[in-house]
């Protein structure tokens, strides 16, 4: 009996649907008759079954189960993933010159008519992971993989700015800024733990809020308004209870958080720990469930750490103004007392309630002061340094400021010192009218430059057979400065000159009784750990000499460099990367 004699439903049911046959597999098949393509291409279940046993980190929701044409969805998921394949596959010459991948790599895999950044995100997670026996496809996978999820959550907060403020969510605000501190990060927090956190919080809220009532018919208010200020206090008590005496939430000082800690929502919920604003926008969002809305206030001057004081204000009725009717509460207060009337904080009375996007603004601002001023008790969040730390959290704020012309500027020269991003610094600079400022003929200069070195890179020269080493083995370089302890180091070679060039980016160094410059090959070398200024060097040939124990060296040197860009694998004697002078 052939495939097409047996019913529609065991076949799709009882065979079709089995794990092992693959979603490649069932276009093959679909392409084999028209009587197969007929009914597996409308298998709307058939094709949702296989899309998400492919990308089972993609959500479906339930409206999209049957209103979704899966077949459709699935052609364009397959062809996201070949297109991040082709793009890894084009970035070791690519990029080899600047050891990072273009930031329109990643913008060209996630845009589109349809784009699927979940499952663009997925592929390059795949190949990024340690699995990954190519290590030039890994690392330029996670380089991409850190551009993608940045343009991601940009996308995704520049949405959120957008829309009108009742639909703004802060938790969902906070959970985004969570995910651009982990961007380093292979696994990111997901907004569905810390709404299923909040969840959790708010139902241990309402089983203590009926208990304590004694009431068996009591209700929760709707989330337009409280029934009454002792309803609402009454509730609010029970929050606070919850959380910093059963729980244990605590409010740390500023100068005692770390830079990634102040900013996500997903630490604070494990911890218990973290800043007033955070806090503050957990107690708000359980109120907001529990159905006592409420208003967070930012007022007053900022503190030597950066902060302002901060309030949730309450009143029955939206937009109330009459002052007698509205009552503030401090979730963080030393000594707590819920629903204050308004005359208990003078500073506060007349301010409107914060907006989105001003609460946002105001983590930024205090983090960035405390990053300036303050840099010692924090934590480095992407193992770059300092500056680099700097570069994401300004560019943070200005997709949450996008018109502040002085973080642009201070974000471009960011760029310019190292040697990064140009071209979106270029991009930003353009947006707030500085065209014609020299910052941006600066940007524009060195991309271009870049751009000069990402071409030359593409033209592969066959190594002449006067040359005595090849790029990718392990040497020994005997030209340390005899004033170090081992002026002796392992190293490894990552391009060649027939002749002596000069070149301004490696230091060029040769034996005092070296042969004539102009009759031996130079090497540039990379060394692991190596003194200041002898990090990339221009060496003559007989200052090296094949390492003793090339096993070792490759544990030494592999870390740094063979895993970082240059090369894709080693067999004991070499590292290969896929096209370098050979």
């Amino acid at each position: 009996m052939s495939l097409n004699q047996l019913p529609e439903e065991i076949l799709i049911r009882h065979i079709l649907s089995y794990a092992e046959i693959t979603i490649f597999d069932l276009q093959s098949l679909m392409f084999s008759c028209h009587t197969l393509y007929r009914f597996i291409r409308n298998s709307n279940e058939l094709w949702r079954l296989k899309f998400s046993t492919r990308w089972p980190q993609i959500p479906i929701q339930c409206q999209e189960r049957n209103e979704r044409i899966w077949y459709e969805r699935v052609a364009l998921a397959i062809k996201a993933a070949k297109e991040v394949n082709n793009t890894l596959q084009e970035m070791s010459f690519q990029c080899y010159p600047l050891n990072q991948s273009p930031l329109s790599a990643a913008d060209k895999l996630i845009t589109g008519q349809h784009p699927i950044p979940e499952c663009v995100q997925h592929e390059l997670e795949l190949m990024a992971s340690t699995i990954n026996e190519n290590l030039t496809t890994q690392y330029y996978a996670r380089d991409v993989l850190t551009k993608v999820k940045s343009r991601v959550i940009e996308h995704k907060l520049q949405d959120l700015m957008a829309r009108p403020e009742s639909q703004k969510s802060l938790v969902e605000g906070a959970a985004l800024i969570s995910q651009w501190f982990e961007l380093g990060m292979l696994k990111q927090t997901s907004r569905s733990d810390i709404r299923r956190a909040i969840d959790d919080l708010t139902e241990r809220v309402k089983k203590l809020t009926i208990s304590t009532v004694c009431d068996a018919k009591f209700s929760f208010p709707t989330a337009e308004a409280c029934d009454s200020l002792e309803k609402a206090k009454e509730i609010l008590d029970v929050i606070h209870l919850v959380m910093f005496r059963e729980i244990g939430f605590k409010l740390s000082p500023i100068y005692g958080l770390s830079l990634d800690h102040y900013c996500s929502i997903a630490e604070v919920l494990e911890t218990k720990r973290g800043c007033h604003m955070l806090i503050t926008i957990i107690f708000q969002e359980v109120a907001r469930k529990l159905g006592v809305p409420l208003q967070i206030v930012i007022y007053g001057e900022r503190s030597f750490h950066g902060e302002r004081n901060l309030l949730l204000r309450w009143s029955k009725y939206p937009g109330e103004v009459d002052a007698d009717r509205i009552y503030y509460i401090d979730v963080c207060a030393e000594i707590y007392e819920s629903l204050k009337p308004c005359h208990c904080y003078q500073a506060a009375m007349g301010q409107p309630a914060s907006s989105a996007q001003q609460v946002f603004q105001q983590m930024m601002s205090t983090m960035l002061e405390q990053l300036r001023n303050h840099w010692g008790s924090f934590l480095n969040f992407t193992g770059k340094g300092r500056d680099n730390d700097s570069r994401l959290l300004i560019r943070l704020a200005i997709i949450i400021s996008p018109q502040e012309r002085n973080l642009v500027l201070e974000y471009a020269n960011l760029c310019l010192a190292l040697n990064l991003q140009m071209d979106d610094a270029a991009q930003l600079l353009q947006s707030v009218g500085l065209q014609g400022h020299q910052m941006i003929k600066k940007c524009t200069e060195k991309v271009w430059r870049q751009q000069i070195l990402i071409i030359a890179a593409k033209f592969v020269c066959n190594r002449p057979p006067t040359l005595k080493y090849a790029v990718g083995l392990i040497m020994e370089f005997k030209s340390m400065p005899v004033f170090y302890t081992n002026h002796s180091q392992p190293c490894v070679i990552v391009s060649w000159s027939p002749n002596f060039q000069k070149a301004g980016q490696w230091k060029t160094v040769r034996r005092r009784k070296a042969k004539s410059v102009q009759h031996q090959a130079y090497y540039h070398i990379l060394i692991k750990n190596a003194p200041s200024g002898f990090i990339g060097l221009n060496v003559a040939e007989e200052t090296l000499e094949l390492h003793h124990d090339p096993d070792l060296a490759h544990e030494q040197l592999g870390s740094d460099f063979i895993g970082n860009g240059y090369f894709e694998r080693f067999d004991g004697r070499s590292s290969y990367n896929r096209l370098c002078n050979k």
